[in-house]
């Protein structure tokens, strides 16, 4: 229930609207919003379903009342609405609460492929066209950081999908793909460097247990 939004506010009406009111509003900012006005903005249309998202439910008896129970319960507890629409500010607040949990988290414990998933669901197709859109370039660039922070555990066959949605994010950004490109590296090198490494650490030891036997230690 903490992950109720706002549709009062999104549709921009008190709670006690009445229904010509929501249909009303619902026309206006559909109209405004819709993304065949906006040469298929990713922000506009995401602003477009949300708006659908609250009409279908403040336009419904029945999905009105049940929604109210909700927000009188979200208000009561003191726990915010969930944030709506996608902004760069908000993919970037959700990056950073990525990288603190991992940060807290014990590397034994971690799961490669949940955290994985998690940075991908962050950066869809849709948050990356939102990104473009707005091309802020520091906003960006942090995110590009704090998602590579938040990967720095993550094996090479968990990181590379991060990566190339990364390289999406970038652009022709230098400074942000130098960035990339040098933790894909990395990752390349540390893969090699696990799958190899035994076979070293047997070698050493062959090579030890030789002198040993050769010089009578």
């Amino acid at each position: 229930m903490n992950q109720v939004k706002d549709y009062y506010k999104i549709l921009g009406l008190p709670s006690t609207a009445s229904l010509q009111e929501i249909k009303r509003s619902f026309r206006r900012l559909a109209q405004q919003y819709h993304p065949d006005k906006h040469g298929g903005s990713h922000m506009a249309a995401a602003q477009f379903r949300e708006i659908q998202e609250a009409y279908k439910t403040l336009s419904d008896p029945k999905k009105r009342e049940a929604y109210h129970y909700q927000r009188w319960y979200v208000r009561s507890t003191g726990n915010s609405f969930a944030s709506a629409p996608l902004t760069p500010a908000r993919i970037l607040q959700e990056c950073r609460l990525l990288q603190q949990y991992v940060a807290s988290m014990n590397i034994f414990h971690l799961r490669y492929d949940a955290v994985s998933l998690h940075i991908r669901d962050l950066l869809t197709d849709n948050a990356i066209g939102i990104l473009h859109e707005q091309h802020n370039t520091t906003i960006n660039r942090e995110i590009i950081q704090s998602v590579l922070t938040a990967a720095l555990p993550l094996p090479k066959k968990f990181f590379m999908p991060i990566a190339e949605r990364l390289l999406r994010l970038a652009g022709d950004d230098a400074t942000a793909l130098s960035s990339i490109q040098q933790a894909m590296a990395n990752k390349k090198q540390r893969h090699v460097w696990d799958k190899y490494k035994w076979v070293l650490v047997l070698v050493i030891t062959a090579l030890i247990m030789w002198l040993m036997y050769r010089y009578g230690l």
